[in-house]
């Protein structure tokens, strides 16, 4: 699948129009909003949420950023399953914004941003998040000092995301942030050609480099982030296997069952069974965890 950016103008400063710091109690799904001529950023910074954007559905984890270009619909493709948090903003370029099939060479005076990407080192995106949110939300005198706040998060946004681009020779950066779209994009249906396409890079490279560099190939990857989600769900729900099988973006309720008891030897009824308790029971569990974290502790007290 590949990747959508968008090219904001930022030779003037971009208008400010509203921001929040949100907190998503278990259950909650985001409303079906269509954008006007505004763009929408999310910055997740705990938890997981699940958005359908522009008929792509997508998984969000803390670190992870989402641009919603002008015109499109954003709404939630599921429940949140554990408290989640993130940082939203709107704003309105002063000039002509575009929609790009390719990042290329930002010029100075534009933040050229991908539909998403998960921050490396995101302290200083982090610090410029909070300023706006304390310029927005402070006493001002003048509004242009939100215009100007919201303008250097983007810069900080897009240098954030130029600076993993060419961090190229880096083999393990090109594997992680593999992993990462993958985990992203866990909801499209990718074929490893996608993938590989997605990062420029060859097909047979990527799958030589990720297999030497995690043990197992990029489908297996895939299949294993999905199965992760699916056992969680098997820990945090009631749903039928069917209904996990579908939403853990398994196509096939078969072959969702025979690979659970092929990777993990239980079946997921079984597998349900022989956690459930200790997951409900465990004082320790933090619902904030990554998924695999989270897992792990579990099936390491049985």
């Amino acid at each position: 699948m590949n990747q959508s950016y968008l090219r904001i103008p930022l030779k003037k400063p971009v208008r400010y129009l509203q921001s929040g710091q949100f907190i998503a109690e278990i259950g909650w799904q985001h409303h079906a909003m269509t954008h006007g001529d505004d763009t929408e950023i999310i910055l997740v910074t705990s938890g997981q949420i699940c958005l359908t954007v522009a008929d792509q559905h997508l998984m969000l984890g803390e670190g992870d950023v989402l641009t919603v270009f002008p015109y499109e619909t954003i709404q939630g493709a599921m429940p949140t399953l554990e408290p989640s948090q993130f940082i939203w903003l709107h704003l309105i370029s002063r000039d002509q914004q575009s929609k790009v099939s390719t990042h290329g060479t930002p010029a100075e005076m534009t933040a050229i941003l991908p539909r998403t990407f998960h921050l490396q080192q995101g302290e200083k995106v982090m610090i410029a998040a909070q300023q706006l949110l304390d310029v927005a939300h402070g006493n001002y005198y003048s509004p242009v000092a939100a215009d100007y706040a919201e303008s250097m998060l983007l810069v900080e946004l897009a240098n954030n995301y130029w600076q993993q681009q060419h961090a190229v020779n880096d083999q393990q950066n090109i594997v992680n942030q593999v992993k990462e779209w993958i985990r992203i994009q866990m909801g499209q249906d990718l074929k490893v050609v996608e993938v590989a396409a997605h990062f420029s890079i060859n097909a047979d490279y990527l799958t030589r480099l990720f297999k030497s560099a995690t043990g197992m190939t990029v489908k297996a990857y895939m299949n294993a982030v999905k199965l992760d989600y699916a056992k969680y769900l098997l820990l945090t729900t009631s749903l039928s296997i069917v209904e996990v099988s579908e939403q853990s973006f398994f196509a096939d309720p078969k072959y969702f069952m025979r690979l659970f008891k092929q990777k993990m030897h239980l079946t997921p009824s079984d597998y349900r069974h022989a956690y459930t308790h200790t997951f409900l029971n465990n004082q320790q569990v933090d619902p904030g965890v990554d998924v695999r974290q989270l897992l792990e502790r579990v099936e390491g007290q049985k």
